[in-house]
């Protein structure tokens, strides 16, 4: 049963490690883009840094994330 003590759920043991890819993919996303949209509102722009933001977080984040699980692998 789901939450059972015991790992009843099925969850297997790298659920944390999933989860923690996760976070940092979204941190990036999250940091990244916020610092591309205040960017944007203090030179005026509408909608230029906040796209580069976004996928320099996302770029950063998926690099930190092989080197961080993908090379424990090894």
């Amino acid at each position: 049963m789901v939450g059972e003590p015991g790992g009843g759920d099925g969850a297997g043991p790298n659920i944390g490690s999933a989860w923690g890819a996760i976070s940092i993919l979204l941190a990036g996303l999250l940091a990244w883009g916020g610092i591309g949209f205040l960017l944007d509102r203090l030179f005026g722009f509408r909608a230029l840094l906040l796209p580069i933001g976004l996928l320099v977080g996302a770029v950063g984040g998926t690099w930190l994330v092989i080197i961080r699980y993908a090379r424990n692998e090894r």
